[in-house]
Order: structure tokens, then sequence, then C-alpha cells
């Protein structure tokens, strides 16, 4: 019915080794920055599944990856592009062998709207992958709001998905915004994503007399349109409102089934000390057709001079990919962490718990953790060592799910930048 782990995890076990800090461009600035990781992991379980006799759950993997960002800072816009692929290779399985990419693109627009409105503010962000390993969570970037501008959420990244199976996701986000006043402005934002569903390789070349994973994943397109307002109340307090719409679409063969809901939240935030900041908001969300329930946010972010982290906690309804978008109520615990050793160690941390339930006794838990260690050798080398271990159950009925997931990974990164 579902997995989930980290989204870095979930990638293959993708490189995962920091860049260097890059330099702050000037207008007209504009670089390629080439890198290339190869990285070996132990997985635990690369097929996503329970045991089950005959299947070899466990392999030895090869990544390499090679990524291009492209920085650009001009007289009307700045971009960042990050373009490229991966490729692994099973020793234990190499029906699994496979090759994906996750690009990533971010253009801030302000230096051409506030030619003509000063007050504006205008982003769009891209994001597009195609690989046969689904979404896990996504965390915040230690340090900053879950909210930040800088944290676009995944709609799919729910920590639940369906077994291993192709597929390609593309999610594209427009955020605007106008301060009305020094204290005051109006926020708006609108994305698009789709998410396509190939063939499954569960138990590709392996043993055809073993059963296939379920397939009743359906191809899905999730808009979501939100407003709202921020207002700064103090030196140290702020106060949002916001209403949210979300409409998808899930399509099998000639079956479709539609989602909707309407939110209405408001929260607040406080700055605590120069080095931590507080958040807490909640509000309702109408579930179409007719159901309703509450949705709720909590967060604390903290910045010293070595270490950053952000924990948080949020409740919110979603579809499920793997029953017909029938709706979800989730309510997920995250935290992310770095800690700087000195110039040249770097210490991460993650973790993740979320509790979803849906209509006739449907339940999930999942559970997530990770740690990694980076060591930069030069400016351009550095290596990193990771563990990431993942949990997932599941109830439907008399239909239990349940298995888990280790990775130990060792990467070497070039980063000529």
């Amino acid at each position: 019915m579902g997995i989930a782990g980290t989204a870095q995890a979930q990638y293959g076990g993708n490189c995962r080794a920091s860049a260097s800090p890059s330099r702050v461009p000037g207008t007209g600035f504009f670089e390629v920055v080439p890198s290339i990781c190869v990285a070996e992991r132990y997985d635990s379980n690369v097929f996503f599944r329970p045991p089950t006799p005959g299947l070899q759950r466990d392999d030895f993997v090869t990544n390499v990856t090679t990524v291009f960002r492209a920085n650009f800072n001009g007289k009307y816009a700045s971009a960042v592009l990050d373009a490229g692929g991966f490729g692994e290779t099973y020793i234990r399985n190499p029906g699994l062998n496979y090759l994906g990419t996750n690009d990533n693109l971010s253009l801030n627009l302000d230096n051409s709207i506030k030619r003509w409105l000063p007050n504006a503010s205008l982003r769009i962000v891209d994001s597009f992958s195609y690989t046969p390993l689904p979404p896990g969570f996504v965390n915040p970037v230690a340090g900053t709001s879950p909210g930040a501008p800088g944290n676009i959420q995944d709609v799919y990244a729910q920590g639940i998905m369906g077994f291993r199976t192709n597929n390609l996701r593309n999610i594209g986000t427009v955020l605007a915004s106008y301060a009305t006043t020094p204290l005051t402005s109006l926020n708006a934002s609108y994305s698009y994503g789709i998410l396509r569903f190939g063939s499954s390789t569960s138990t590709a070349g392996v043993d055809p007399n073993l059963s296939p994973a379920p397939t009743n994943l359906f191809n899905s397109t999730i808009q979501t349109g939100t407003v709202g307002g921020t207002a700064r109340l103090s030196e140290v307090d702020t106060l949002n409102v916001n209403y949210s719409h979300v409409q998808s679409e899930f399509t099998r063969s000639s079956i479709s089934s539609f989602f909707k809901t309407d939110s209405a939240t408001i929260g607040w935030s406080r700055t605590l000390t120069p080095n931590i900041r507080a958040e807490i908001g909640g509000g309702g969300i109408l579930i179409s057709p007719g159901l309703a329930t509450y949705a709720a946010n909590a967060a604390m972010t903290m910045n010293f001079k070595n270490s950053s982290a952000t924990i948080s906690y949020v409740r919110s309804a979603f579809p499920s990919m793997v029953n017909s978008g029938q709706p979800l109520i989730g309510d997920r615990f995250s935290l992310s962490a770095i800690q700087k050793i000195d110039q040249k160690w770097q210490l991460t941390q993650s973790a993740n718990y979320m509790h979803s339930t849906g209509a006739g006794g449907l339940e999930f838990n999942t559970y997530s953790a990770s740690g990694g260690l980076n060591y930069w050798m030069t400016s351009i080398w550095s290596t990193s060592l990771s563990y990431d271990y993942t949990k997932f159950n599941s109830q439907f009925g008399l239909t239990t799910n349940d298995f888990d997931r280790h990775v130990i990974m060792f990467s070497v990164n070039a980063s000529w930048g």
C-alpha cells in the first residue's frame, strides 16, 4: 500500500554531500558549476516490500550522479537551475538498474516586476523528476520556517506512496506578494503538479513466478491556489492569515475521481531570542463533499554560529495516491538539523513521523530517521557517510503491510564551483 522515507534517501540514495558555500553573485553574474558524485550503499530493502519468499530484498547499489548548476543574476531576473541525472546499478538485482533525473529551477523576477509595481515581488519555482522510487518526506531546510518561500512543499511527498514503480513528477509554483504598507503585505500563490506512473519494476529481473506489487496507482493532477496577508504587529510579532483551495484529479484507464479541499488558517510567529523563533497556527479544512477537520501547525527554528535546526508539526488533509484519491488526515512531526563541527566537518540529522487515517479504517504509520557526516578534503572534493532508516506499516480492514529499510551509504563528491 505504500512506502516512506526521507526524500533524499528515496532517490536511490543520491549523493548528498553538501557543496562548498557558493558566492553571492552581483548583477551581470553568470556561472555554470559542474559536479559529479559516486556513491556506494548497502540497501536492506530495494523493493520496499515486506519479506517475500524468493525475493532478495537487500542489495549493494552503486550510484553515479552528475549535476550542472547554472547561476544567473541579471538586470531583470536572477535564477538558479540544477539539472542533471543519475544512474544506479544493482549487484544482486541487475533487472533494477535504471537512469533517472531530478531537476530544480528557481526564478526571481523581482527586478522586472518592481519596474511597474515597486512594492511587488514575484518568484517561480519548478521541480521535475523521473525515477522508479517514490517520494518520501521533504524536510524544511534546517534553521528556516517550514512555510518560508524557499521551502516549497511537494504535494506528493507525504510519506505514503505505492511500491517501487516508474514515475514522472513535475510541480511548478508561482509566488507573488505586494507590500500594502511597510508593515503589511498581501500574498498569493498557484501551483500545478502532475504525477504519472509507468510500469512496475518491483520484481523485474528476479523471478517471473513472484507475485507483482499492487498496481492500484492513479495518475494525478493537483492544482493549489492560496491567498492571504501578513502583518507585523511589533518588532518580534507577526500575524498571518491564509486561504487555500486544492483540486485534484485522479485517473486510471477510464476511471476518474476528484478531491477538493478548502482551508482557512491564522498563524502567529514570534522572535523569542536573536537565535530562536517560534510560530503556531490553526484553522479549518472543508473536504468535498461535506467532510470537515481542523488544521494545525507549530514550529521552532534555531540559528546559532555553528548550528541550525527546525522542529515542526503539521496537521493537514490530502488525497491518497493508492486509494482513488480518497481523503487522508495526517499528523506529521519533523526535525532537521545541521552542526558545523569545524571548517571541514559537518553533521546533519533529520527525523520524521507521520500518522494518517482515512475512511473504512485505513491507517498509515511512517517513521524515518537519517544522519550524515560530511568532510571537505579540499574546496572541490568532499566525502559523506550516512545512515537512513525507514519503517512503514498500514492497515485496511484485515489487510496489513509492514516493512522497514536500512541504508548505509558512502559517497565521494567533486564540485567545481
